[in-house]
């Protein structure tokens, strides 16, 4: 082999793709490839980033995610060799899906977030230079994600949906008796579902106008509060800083730092230690 690819849709030789995941589960192929590139030796042929896709529209979501403009285009190679090579060639290593998340590059944090970077238009890292970083970020998914039926299918473990209001209400008034911190809210949701929570005292929504900029703006936070996403998830491993998840959510150990809190705290627990002293270092 003498190139890789990440496949994350079809007709992606067109240099636009049909359909495919959102941000944070697609950068796990695009992340795993950039690593085994390095290591072997193999030239990058451009991720087909831009989507076409119609279920966000009908759903109503305000993230479409078609990420026409995330992305400068300078992760490999591109254009009618990029037509030919993805067509004719057997010699292209293609990647795709996300069955083992951060193992095949958790190691390589400082690296893969370098090329994240320097792919991102200029225009998203300024918008997300714009956050108070002197904060605690809580990230509310919900968009395309359903409600449980009961929270046991959140604590066994499954994928893809949206967690109790009234955990993250628990988790910000723990924080709320250390600190006096600003909280910011990065969410998919309207304002109406998320009334428990605004009407908190220095709780306010966070917004940077796109799903990579708001990704960034989290992963420089003091402490994050996640979602049960794998948006969460690249938001942590990017940051390194102390994460709160909700029981049975917690997939990854993702902090190289064995000092920093990653965990699982429930209703009834008291904030780790680590954490206090993190809140009360501004």
């Amino acid at each position: 082999m003498k190139y890789t690819f990440v496949s994350l849709g079809k007709m992606e030789s067109l240099g636009i793709r049909l359909g495919g995941a959102g941000l944070g589960n697609i950068l796990f192929p695009w992340a795993a490839a950039l690593v085994y590139a390095k290591t072997h030796k193999l030239i990058r042929i451009q991720t087909t980033w831009k989507n076409l896709k119609f279920g966000t529209f009908i759903r109503k979501e305000r993230d479409k995610r078609m990420y026409m403009d995330l992305f400068t285009g300078s992760d490999g190679l591109s254009g009618f060799k990029k037509f030919l090579l993805l067509n004719f060639s057997k010699n292209v290593k293609v990647f795709s899906g996300m069955n083992e998340l951060f193992e095949p590059f958790k190691n390589n944090q400082i690296f893969v977030k370098k090329e994240l970077l320097k792919m991102i238009n200029p225009y998203h890292l300024t918008r997300a230079k714009e956050f108070n970083s002197n904060s605690i970020a809580i990230h509310i998914r919900m968009g395309d994600f359903n409600n449980p039926i009961n929270e046991n299918i959140l604590r066994n473990g499954a994928w893809n949906y949206r967690l109790p209001i009234k955990w993250y209400v628990s988790i910000i008034e723990k924080i709320q008796k250390e600190s006096s911190l600003p909280i910011y809210i990065f969410s998919d949701a309207e304002d109406s579902e998320l009334k428990e929570i605004l009407a908190y005292d220095n709780c306010k929504r966070a917004y940077f106008g796109s799903a990579i900029s708001d990704m960034l703006a989290l992963s420089t936070s003091k402490v994050l509060i996640s979602s049960a996403s794998t948006f969460s998830m690249w938001a942590s491993f990017l940051g390194q800083m102390p994460t709160i998840w909700f029981p049975g959510q917690m997939r990854q150990k993702l902090i190289l730092e064995k000092s920093k809190f990653e965990g699982e705290v429930d209703y009834d627990d008291d904030l780790p230690s680590s954490i206090i002293k993190e809140l009360k270092n501004d």
